[in-house]
């Protein structure tokens, strides 16, 4: 009877375990998109993106700073990695995954300087030719958070950065169209 009795036990510890492991499923990242129609050609629009990637500061008013953290090429780029200074953040680096002029995309993704709750953060950024002058520009930020300040975080953090991708975007358009740094980015350099 003893027997059967621990073959029970170690068969229901077994399953108890097993049924944990599969319920701990990773958690689905973040996903945050955003979308513009920018009244410049795409040639314009992708200077600023592609060939101007380090210099991200002159337009985006949460970015402090930015610089090239080294003159090496993917694809053609001007660098394969920045630094920023991000505004609440601190200095995060990124390096380009995708880089490509031909398909008007640059990917890059934050590898130190996020959070330790965020596990993996990317942001990928299209240019579309909708001619008449015109480009749609599409941004798709995604982040993983994880332990337990990620699963309490989650959605602060998701709100947070939809309302910063709302307003990179719009600086971005800004600039593109104008020339000229958008009004936030004004007054958040003084």
């Amino acid at each position: 009877m003893t027997t059967k009795i621990k073959v029970l036990g170690i068969a229901l510890i077994a399953t108890l375990f097993s049924s944990k492991t599969i319920s701990a499923k990773e958690k689905d990242p973040i996903v945050i998109k955003q979308e513009l129609i920018i009244d410049a050609n795409i040639d314009k629009a992708w200077q600023v993106l592609g060939p101007q990637f380090a210099d991200a500061y002159k337009w985006a008013s949460s970015i402090k700073h930015s610089e090239a953290r080294d003159h090496n090429s993917f694809n053609g780029s001007s660098c394969t990695e920045r630094g920023c200074n991000v505004k609440g953040m601190g200095d995060i680096k990124e390096k380009l995954l995708i880089y490509s002029e031909a398909n008007h995309q640059i990917s890059y993704q934050v590898y130190e300087g996020m959070p330790k709750m965020v596990k993996y953060a990317s942001n990928t950024w299209t240019l579309t030719d909708l001619g008449n002058g015109k480009t749609k520009v599409e941004i798709n930020l995604e982040m993983k958070t994880g332990g337990m300040m990620g699963s309490m975080m989650g959605g602060m953090m998701k709100k947070k950065m939809t309302k910063m991708a709302s307003g990179v975007i719009a600086e971005f358009k800004y600039y593109v169209e104008t020339g000229m740094p958008h009004p936030n980015k004004i007054a958040a350099s003084k």
